[in-house]
């Protein structure tokens, strides 16, 4: 079985060997030829031409805070532009940790999409609006300087998670940009009906919001709720709100109160119960998330 051994020797010193036919050889093997030279392999793997690699770059938008670049990216076309999702980072208003949603937002990324992710100052030393203000600047910042980047700024979505999801919603509902739709992934919605429900937050007890807000003031506590902003007859995008049932930081019924006054209002929401799903993390962040997030990016960009 095999090649013979005479074969095999005059196969391997001589250079200008016969063409041999593709098919079986023994040991598992297959042979193939590239013109003049025939070689043995033990697998033929596919490659695919339509695959995207992602790249990351970090720039300064302004002292003390970056944007984290996720690039799309393929050998075949270098040049090619890519639709912008600007995120903002959640950390429950803290510093943030910049690397956390790398490897989530990978697949999407690979599906032809830029991810910007946000950095803004953090609590307690800077306190709300600032928050909302750097994302402000990062956005402009794009805005003058996306041509140094494979973005296509026509097709520009906000999202944001948790803490960073609150602060996408502000920037959002102030209608100042023409985002082609808006991702709310389990983000604080209205802070005066937080409390309502169970968290392992009681903001009289955690320092989370004072930090955040400087106090727990009724009208402050307003001024932060996106839900305040939220009117009829405003400008507003496709918005996509994913939650999972069994978060135990922020309640899912903050992302229900949004969603239902939406849909009273008449904009355009898709809500997802992300199931078993707590806070994030590896439960929330699957297949189906993904493909969720992929379809309603695809359908509005």
């Amino acid at each position: 079985a095999g090649i013979t051994g005479l074969t095999a020797a005059y196969f391997l010193k001589d250079k200008d060997v016969t063409i041999i036919d593709k098919g079986k050889i023994g040991y598992g093997k297959t042979a193939f030829s590239t013109g003049k030279v025939t070689y043995l392999q033990d697998l033929l793997l596919k490659g695919n031409k339509e695959n995207l690699r992602c790249r990351m770059k970090d720039v300064e938008y302004q002292k003390g805070c970056m944007i984290r670049f996720l690039f799309p990216n393929t050998i075949l076309d270098e040049e090619r532009k890519y639709p912008l999702v600007i995120h903002v980072q959640g950390s429950g208003w803290y510093k943030q940790d910049m690397n956390d949603h790398i490897f989530d937002f990978m697949p999407i990324v690979k599906a032809g999409y830029v991810y910007a992710i946000i950095e803004y100052h953090g609590a307690p030393e800077y306190k709300y609006p600032t928050q909302v203000d750097d994302v402000i600047k990062a956005i402009e910042y794009l805005k003058e300087n996306y041509q140094n980047y494979p973005i296509d700024f026509k097709h520009v979505f906000l999202s944001g998670d948790s803490s960073g999801g609150h602060i996408a919603l502000l920037v959002a509902l102030q209608e100042r940009y023409n985002f082609k739709g808006i991702i709310d992934l389990y983000g604080v919605t209205n802070f005066m009906t937080f409390s309502n429900w169970y968290s392992k937050y009681d903001w009289h007890e955690e320092r989370n919001v004072t930090d955040f807000l400087g106090s727990l003031d009724i009208e402050l506590l307003m001024k932060a709720s996106p839900m305040t902003y939220l009117k009829e007859n405003m400008s507003l995008p496709p918005f996509l709100i994913l939650h999972g049932d069994k978060d135990h930081v922020v309640p899912i019924t903050q992302s229900i109160e949004l969603y239902e006054k939406l849909k009273e209002y008449h904009y355009d929401v898709i809500f997802g119960r992300v199931h078993d799903a707590d806070h994030g993390r590896s439960i929330f962040y699957n297949e189906d998330v993904y493909q969720t997030i992929v379809n309603f990016l695809n359908k509005n960009k």
